[in-house]
């Protein structure tokens, strides 16, 4: 649900929006993502080393893909706060973070202070790292548009780190990251 709130902070970034896919055995994600009305094209990639959504595999592959782009944006989820400070940091840029609006594509709204005040940050970076606050921006319509899908070659498995195991907490309350109001007491 996350990308799709990403992909709406992209368009009001860009119009000629497109959304990089990288998975294994997503074809069916591939399909969906380019019936997305704001999305242009869908650069699809696939390998059996991107299954487990490890972001030293990912990284590269981003940081090679985005020669020919200006941005590259992530939710602020617990995935994209571990893979776009390595995207930056193999760019050589710095990551504009969290942010909660777009004011025009240099300038972005991004809270300090938890949350207690809001800083307006404008990158003088050629091309821009950006994480957004998924519950800033409304989701984007997922259905109307027909985008091309482009497949893209795979970069080599990074041999360093290696996938062990996954657990996952199943819990009945919401999760804190969907919520558009949270009270505490």
């Amino acid at each position: 649900p996350f990308t799709l709130n990403a992909i709406t902070a992209g368009s009001q970034i860009d119009t000629d929006l497109h959304v990089l896919l990288i998975g294994n055995n997503c074809n069916e994600v591939a399909k969906s993502l380019s019936e997305i009305p704001l999305v242009k094209k869908v650069l699809h990639v696939e390998a059996s080393h991107y299954e487990n959504y490890l972001a030293e595999n990912f990284a590269p592959l981003i940081t090679k893909v985005s020669e020919n782009y200006s941005h590259i944006v992530s939710s602020a989820n617990t995935f994209g706060k571990n893979l776009m400070p390595r995207v930056a940091a193999l760019l050589d840029i710095s990551q504009v973070s969290d942010i909660i609006k777009v004011i025009s594509p240099d300038t972005f709204l991004r809270p300090i202070y938890a949350g207690n005040a809001f800083a307006t940050i404008k990158s003088n970076d050629a091309k821009k790292c950006i994480t957004i606050r998924p519950t800033s921006f409304d989701p984007c319509e997922s259905s109307g548009g027909s985008a091309t899908i482009e497949k893209v070659d795979a970069s080599e498995e990074f041999l360093n780190t290696k996938f062990i195991k996954r657990e996952e907490i199943k819990s009945d309350r919401p999760e804190l990251g969907t919520a558009r109001i949270v009270v505490s007491g």
